[in-house]
């Protein structure tokens, strides 16, 4: 049934080349930050390294919106291709540019700022290919190929810095972009699902339809919970000093995440909802909590992770089935900006905690986090009846009319 599901998927004409190309494409996203750090490290601090770094996030997430909008609006295979020649020289720029922390800072900005909006475009084109019985594999194939960027990313980066120095990580990281974007252009079906009357009509603003918000904000706050998630597991397994121990529990819940969406992709036909798989994941954190050791906490880490893709998955597609079609698009620009946001929140948050109260303290808060997150996501059915109720007009009583007639 595994096997069956996602070979009918992976033979709808475009969705194979378009995963394929997207994940190629992005790449980068697990690559990027640790090659500017071995760059910047080599002539300066940690501390410069992070600013750096961050530059980078901040134009990522500030462009993330505002390049999926023109996408909808002229065409997502014009956007990407142009975004991805930009990206190219600034990355070479990066590449060739003295190492001195306000150039490298303000390089790293502007790469951020034309980073093309491939997973949002992606996100947006594939439910337009498949049939609606199809659209939740394709979301978790989609999440689970996601998750591979994050897994095979740090190490390729490593590798690529021992054979020819970060430089050459870092051209890596542009080349991939450059290459996995053309090649996803090239498939007419990029533009699938775009309402190509966007130009002639006006256009509705993606946040103000509803329950669009209310998903954005559930997605900032699980990302949120796997920021405090990362750490507090890594404080929890390491001590006072991270160990590379640590490396083995963050694997461990990849690897569960890995197999949690392959195996929810299959399942066509269930009854668990968005705010289920929320509560799953919150259930999952709370677990954590009890690890005595390490051996335990990555066996806990790894069932954890069996929860996080399906979430993921099926949060993308809520937003999918919400967003107006003229503006898919933007609405997952959105939400990449979003939990970005709450995945750094997070991961800020809990270094503090960890210094003030202990390892276990980012846990909670991420525990809380997931909990509020399942309890935001979707409307209660009590509330919806009665706002249905509320909007709905009143019926008019005619008898008087007829009998004074």
């Amino acid at each position: 049934m595994l096997a069956s599901a996602y070979r009918d998927l992976l033979r709808t004409p475009s969705v194979s080349w378009l995963l394929a190309t997207s994940v190629i494409g992005r790449l980068n996203q697990g690559m990027t930050g640790l090659a500017l750090l071995m760059l910047t490290t080599e002539h300066a601090s940690y501390a410069v390294a992070g600013v750096v770094s961050t530059a980078g996030v901040v134009g990522g997430f500030i462009a993330g919106p505002v390049l999926s909008r023109w996408a909808d609006a002229h065409g997502r295979r014009r956007v990407l291709a142009v975004t991805a020649v930009f990206n190219a020289f600034t990355m070479g720029a990066l590449v060739l540019a003295p190492p001195q922390p306000a150039l490298l800072t303000g390089l790293s900005f502007l790469c951020g700022l034309c980073t093309p909006p491939m997973t949002a475009s992606v996100r947006a084109a594939l439910p337009a290919l498949v049939g609606k019985d199809q659209r939740r594999t394709v979301f978790a194939l989609e999440s689970t190929l996601q998750e591979l960027t994050f897994v095979l990313g740090p190490p390729a980066t490593a590798m690529l810095a021992v054979l020819g120095g970060p430089r050459l990580a870092v051209g890596a990281c542009g080349a991939l972009v450059f290459l996995g974007t053309l090649g996803y252009v090239q498939d007419r079906n990029a533009d699938a699902g775009r309402d190509t009357a966007t130009r002639t009509r006006p256009r509705r603003t993606v946040l103000r339809a509803p329950g669009v918000r209310r998903v954005l904000v559930s997605g900032a706050l699980l990302y949120g919970a796997l920021g405090c998630q990362a750490i507090g597991a890594v404080a929890l397994a390491s001590g006072s000093q991270v160990s590379t121990d640590a490396g083995f529990v963050l694997a461990a819940g990849s690897l569960g995440s890995l197999l949690g969406g392959l195996i929810y992709g299959s399942l066509t036909r269930h009854r668990a909802g968005l705010r289920h798989l929320m509560a799953f994941v919150a259930a999952g954190l709370a677990t954590l909590l009890l690890a005595p050791d390490e051996r335990v906490l990555t066996v806990l880490v790894f069932c954890w992770g069996f929860t996080l893709a399906p979430a993921m998955s099926r949060l993308f597609e809520r937003l999918s089935s919400l967003a107006p079609s003229e503006s898919a698009t933007e609405a997952f620009g959105w939400m990449n900006s979003s939990v970005a946001a709450g995945n750094a929140l997070g991961t800020a948050l809990s270094g503090i905690l960890v210094t003030e109260y202990g390892a276990r303290a980012p846990l909670v808060v991420a525990c809380a986090a997931a909990l509020l997150a399942a309890l935001l996501c979707e409307p209660w059915p009590v509330f919806s009846c009665r706002s249905r109720r509320s909007t709905e007009p009143e019926a008019v009583d005619h008898s008087d009319t007829r009998n004074s007639a």
